[in-house]
């Protein structure tokens, strides 16, 4: 496959490009663990798009790990198959992610496969007050591994300085779950995750990214709870002032197509979704270690909209390198 190799992505801006896994959707975080159903989601803001998300490296092994710190509240929600009070929430857990890409041309795209490997170092929640007739906590943490996303199918194309990657995720329940937990780090569900990966790589150095997705959630038997459907939307644009040195503005939407459905969310009125918006600064730095290049991508998104979700900021810090 032809790589796109514009002005400034040369020299150690490729290395860059060669050390990260440019995977759209294999860029998912971990089941999250928001304590467990209403107003939480597997998807997390920025997990989805990167800088140059659309394009993909020569056909080898790559890696990366993320360690990202989330902190936020939210009011009254469905939890565990009941009514919560509003709740904070500091979250640290380290993703680590892999991606192959092959040598294998499909419809004229090259193939590619990932997986995600979440591991939760510390999930602590404090409930803000109780409710009249509910058991209730008042603080409670929990650590371990969350549901692995796999992603067994991806069609990258490549155009001249435009990058297009089409991916089928799947989230596999295997995570810690116990349905007596008010604090779990699996979903105990499958969700199916289709998405679409773009990158526009022009000359002059810039860089616009952005991934769209659909969750298509199934039930949790453990608590007749359903999640519905959900559209996640990340963009990132940023300049290149180096050959090793990207600044941008990453940004997200996020918002339930259906309402939840379970026990409670069935006798609320308007029933219950949830959506969310959030924008924040991004930058990548590639340096050498040796001969190998490692590449440093942070972030910071800090939500700006939310409703029936949770509402704070989430904090990245990711180095990404080849095999």
């Amino acid at each position: 496959m032809a790589i796109c190799r514009p002005r400034l992505l040369t020299s150690g801006m490729y290395h860059y490009l060669l050390a990260a896994p440019i995977l759209g959707a294999a860029l998912l975080a971990p089941a999250t663990a928001h304590a467990s159903e209403g107003g939480s989601s597997i998807y997390v803001p920025g997990a989805y798009n990167d800088f140059a998300a659309g394009l993909a490296p020569p056909p080898g092994v790559y890696a990366r790990n993320d360690l990202v710190r989330y902190e936020g509240d939210i009011g009254a929600r469905p939890l565990g198959g009941r009514l919560s009070a509003g709740l904070d929430q500091t979250l640290w857990f380290n993703l680590l992610k892999l991606t192959w890409v092959t040598d294998v041309e499909w419809l004229g795209a090259t193939y590619i496969a990932g997986i995600n490997l979440p591991y939760v170092f510390d999930v602590s929640v404090d409930l803000e007050a109780s409710i009249p007739g509910q058991e209730r906590f008042n603080t409670g943490s929990n650590s371990g591994f969350g549901d692995p996303y796999l992603v067994p199918v991806a069609l990258n194309w490549a155009n001249g300085t435009h990058h297009t990657t089409a991916a089928v995720g799947i989230n596999i329940p295997v995570g810690r779950y116990d349905e007596d937990d008010r604090i779990n780090l699996g979903r105990h569900y499958w969700s199916i995750d289709p998405t679409i990966t773009y990158s526009w790589l022009p000359e002059s150095g810039w860089d616009l990214s952005m991934t769209a997705g659909i969750l298509f959630n199934f039930k949790n038997d453990a608590t007749d709870y359903t999640t519905g459907d959900e559209f996640h939307l990340d963009v990132l644009a940023a300049k290149y002032l180096t050959p090793s040195f990207g600044l941008g503005l990453a940004g997200y939407v996020y918002e339930q197509l259906e309402s939840d459905s379970g026990p409670v969310p069935d006798r609320l009125e308007d029933g219950f979704r949830s959506s969310g918006a959030g924008v924040g600064p991004a930058f990548m730095k590639s340096v050498s270690l040796g001969q190998a290049p490692v590449t440093l991508i942070g972030k910071w998104l800090h939500d700006v909209s939310s409703e029936n979700r949770f509402d704070g900021d989430t904090v990245s810090l990711s180095a990404a390198w080849a095999f």
